[in-house]
């Protein structure tokens, strides 16, 4: 067998040798062309299209991680056994999260049921705040050598422990300042809001996991939710606190020290331990 056969057997190159003078084609090497023209229709050696393409990875999604799986249903469980009579719950939550009012009704019997659900909608929340705020965490070192179901365990943790801090700081100012009827019901509508949030933030918790590329656009509605949630709780406790001047300037007070500063505080935290690495 001639050298320039074998060499074309190796290189697995076809030969098109019947073609038209503006059809560009294969050849053989030692059938190249000379001329310019003849060049420019051929195309001498192995077939690019025919080493196929390198195949990259592809990335995995939080939605397919067990920890973060087994995490969502066993809230998810929760919720449906305690969730027998939704509706009573909602109205409860929501006189909760408005009502001023000082004599609760004799027929609003508080039950261990709804004690759990609550505890379940706000274990949904801070799980749904740990998600977003992986949505906004840059893949630094860090985070890759944790893994995802660590890193938003971590802040689930964190949105956990300010929630904490919040009832604590909430319940000191309203023994301080307030009556314990008020200071009741001040607490109240602070679980409350923060239960209704954690059903709006589920949509958009899942919409992060399955679909990461939605983050730009579901994030901003979140922390939408996240102000409306806080803006009807603050106006709550307006409603509640006001009577004169003096009171004004205490309730501003109060705005400062702990809706806005530690707010400010824990998200610079975060861009910290976001970014140290980078």
């Amino acid at each position: 067998m001639p050298v320039e056969i074998t060499d074309s057997v190796i290189l697995d190159v076809p030969v098109a040798p019947h073609r038209m003078p503006w059809e560009v084609t294969v050849c053989r090497e030692a059938e190249a062309p000379v001329s310019v023209a003849e060049k420019s229709r051929m195309t001498v050696g192995k077939i690019p299209y025919r080493s196929g393409i390198e195949p990259e990875e592809r990335p995995t999604l939080p939605g397919y991680d067990s920890g973060i799986a087994c995490l969502l249903l066993g809230v998810f469980l929760l919720l449906a056994f305690n969730l027998n009579k939704y509706s009573t719950y909602i109205k409860t939550f929501t006189q909760d999260l408005w009502s001023v009012r000082r004599r609760e009704n004799v027929f609003n019997v508080r039950t261990i049921n709804e004690t759990r659900v609550q505890m379940s909608l706000l274990l949904l929340v801070c799980i749904c705040e740990g998600i977003l705020a992986h949505a906004l965490t840059p893949a630094t070192p860090l985070w890759g050598h944790l893994g995802m179901f660590p890193v938003i365990l971590i802040l689930t943790s964190v949105a956990a422990l300010y929630y904490l801090a919040q009832t604590v700081a909430y319940r000191l100012v309203g023994y301080v300042f307030s009556d314990r009827v008020t200071s009741r019901q001040w607490i109240k509508g602070f679980s409350a809001s923060q239960s209704f949030l954690g059903l709006a933030l589920t949509i958009p918790a899942l919409l992060v996991l399955f679909n990461p590329g939605t983050a730009f656009i579901v994030v901003p509605i979140a922390v939408f939710l996240y102000f409306t949630a806080r803006l009807i709780f603050i106006c709550k406790g307006f409603r509640l606190f006001y009577h004169n001047f003096d009171s004004l300037v205490y309730f501003i007070l109060y705005l400062c020290t702990l809706e806005i500063v530690p707010l400010i505080l824990l998200v610079r935290v975060y861009k910290y331990i976001a970014y140290f690495q980078q």
